[in-house]
C-alpha cells in the first residue's frame, strides 16, 4: 500500500506541476485564448442577454421547436458565424480553490494508474511508462479532440492539450517506473 500513496503522490506532483509549467512558465498553453479589442461591447452585450452562468451555442434554436423547425434553422445558418460562450456572471481571481482541486485531481488520477500498475505479474520501466502515456492520450483523444471534432475547438487549444496528456503523463511514468522497479 506504501507503494501505491507515495507513487500516487508524488506522480500526482510532477502530474500537476508539469500543467502548472506549461500553462504559466512555458507558454505552451498561450494561443488556447484570443484576445478580442472590442471585448468590453461583448461582455456588455452578454451580461445584458444572458442571465444565468452556463455554456451557450449561439445561434441554436429555441425550446421546443420542432424538427422540421429545427432543420430549417441549421440549413439557415450554414456557411454563417457561430459560438459557443461560457458565461460567468462575476469575475473573481482566486486561484486556491482550483489550484487545489486540479492538485488532489492529479493525485487520484495517479493514484488510478497505479491500481493498474499494481496488477503487472512483472513491473518494468517501459511497460509502466507506455501505460502511463496511455492514459494520457485517451484522456486526450476522448475529452480534447473529441471536442475539436464535434465542436471544432481549435488546434491552439487542443495541441497545448495533447503536450500536457504525453509530457505530463510520459513525467509521471517514468518516476512511477523507477519508482515501482525498486526492491
Amino acid at each position: 500500500m506504501n507503494k501505491i500513496i507515495v507513487g500516487a503522490l508524488v506522480g500526482g506532483i510532477i502530474l500537476f506541476g508539469w500543467q502548472a509549467l506549461s500553462w504559466t512558465a512555458l507558454g505552451i498553453h498561450d494561443d488556447a485564448f484570443q484576445y478580442a479589442p472590442n471585448q468590453d461591447t461583448i461582455i456588455e452585450s452578454l451580461q445584458k442577454n444572458l442571465t444565468v452562468p452556463g455554456n451557450y451555442l449561439i445561434p441554436m434554436p429555441a425550446e421546443g421547436t420542432s424538427e422540421e423547425e429545427k432543420e430549417a434553422f441549421r440549413a439557415s445558418r450554414e456557411g454563417k458565424p457561430w459560438a459557443i460562450v461560457t458565461y460567468h456572471g462575476y469575475y473573481k481571481m482566486d486561484m486556491l480553490e482550483p489550484v487545489l482541486r486540479g492538485f488532489l485531481v492529479a493525485i487520484l488520477c495517479v493514484l488510478l494508474l497505479c491500481f493498474n500498475i499494481q496488477q503487472f505479474q512483472r513491473i518494468k520501466m517501459a511497460r509502466v511508462v507506455l501505460t502511463a502515456l496511455s492514459y494520457g492520450l485517451v484522456s486526450f483523444l476522448c475529452i480534447s479532440y473529441n471536442n475539436h471534432i464535434w465542436f471544432s475547438t481549435p488546434w491552439t487549444v487542443i495541441g497545448g492539450e495533447l503536450a500536457d496528456s504525453l509530457i505530463g503523463w510520459g513525467l509521471c511514468g517514468m518516476w512511477l517506473g523507477l519508482w515501482y522497479a525498486r526492491k
